[in-house]
């Protein structure tokens, strides 16, 4: 007969793992591709901010940790989407949207790129790059809206 308390013990630390991995899995960045980029970046009101990326790339792997933290602490936000692209299985819309380095971080908004990133790439600095595309987006929509008034 096996043990009671083992067998709980087994139990819980299964529980655990399986806790831990699924809030794991929620906190990744949306992954876009070919087939489903231009319909997810389309999404009206939102803002895209992407990372194009190869697996290979030592810069990509050392962003990975912030392009995480940045996607959790992002994730109660309604206006932005965090994402990333792998370019060597996505080479289409890479090629597109004219990825020439890896990583290339850039905001699109309503289909449209609006900006590149090429600041630091620790989530501070990200976090402050959101901040000030937020307010540029939104003074540029109020000023097309005052100017469609007119």
């Amino acid at each position: 007969m096996a043990n009671p308390t083992g067998l709980l013990l087994i139990a819980l630390i299964a529980t655990s793992a399986l806790s831990w991995t699924t809030t794991t899995v929620d906190a990744e960045p949306i992954k876009l591709s070919n087939a489903d980029f231009d319909e997810h970046v389309q999404e009206d009101g939102k803002i895209w901010f992407i990372k194009f990326f190869a697996p290979w790339c030592g810069h990509c792997k050392r962003l990975v940790p912030a392009w995480a933290e940045l996607d959790e602490t992002m994730a109660g936000d309604d206006t932005w989407r965090i994402a990333h692209v792998d370019c060597t299985t996505n080479k289409e819309v890479c090629t597109k949207h004219e990825i020439r380095g890896y990583p290339t971080l850039k905001v699109f908004h309503n289909g449209k790129e609006f900006r590149r990133y090429t600041g630091a790439r620790d989530v501070e600095s990200l976090k402050t790059f959101i901040n000030t595309v937020t307010h540029d987006l939104w003074q540029a929509e109020g000023e097309a809206a005052a100017h469609d008034e007119a």
